[in-house]
């Protein structure tokens, strides 16, 4: 490498740091809203949890009334509704669905049917987040 073109990567770096946190962060939040979509479609079972099954009077009812015998599947409105913005050095994945916290934590009523917990602890757990920074950022600096 000779000296003017260090010297461009050197006035570069800046950028192309702040260009890879920015990609690598929606990279993360997209695989976090990818595996949700998954554990909804799984039941849970596709990170090892098993969904406390509907009650059969539910499940009648539900069934008798056109909707899907699936757990949390009423209607697709929860399922479909995760989003997810990046603000600086942090990205933010959710819902705007009230509900959700129902679904997640249980109510007296209802059992828990976790999702973005199993989620985000299996994000962590198989280290996806510096997996995905460090890719993205051989990505951007290899890019011209």
């Amino acid at each position: 490498m000779d000296l003017e073109k260090l010297k461009r990567f050197i006035e570069n770096l800046d950028a192309k740091l702040q260009k890879a946190i920015d990609l690598a962060l929606r990279k993360s939040a997209e695989k976090i809203q990818t595996d949700l979509s998954t554990i909804f479609k799984t039941e849970g079972r596709s990170h090892n949890i098993e969904w406390t099954p509907l009650k059969e009077q539910y499940l009648r009812q539900k069934v008798r009334k056109g909707f899907s015998e699936k757990k949390l599947h009423r209607t697709t409105t929860l399922a479909q509704s995760f989003t997810y913005i990046v603000d600086g050095y942090q990205a933010i994945v959710g819902t705007p669905v009230k509900y959700a916290i129902y679904h997640e934590f249980g109510t007296r009523k209802m059992p828990a049917r976790p999702f973005m917990k199993p989620v985000v602890d299996r994000f962590i757990e198989k280290n996806y987040a510096q997996t995905i920074f460090k890719a993205t950022l051989e990505e951007v600096l290899n890019a011209d």
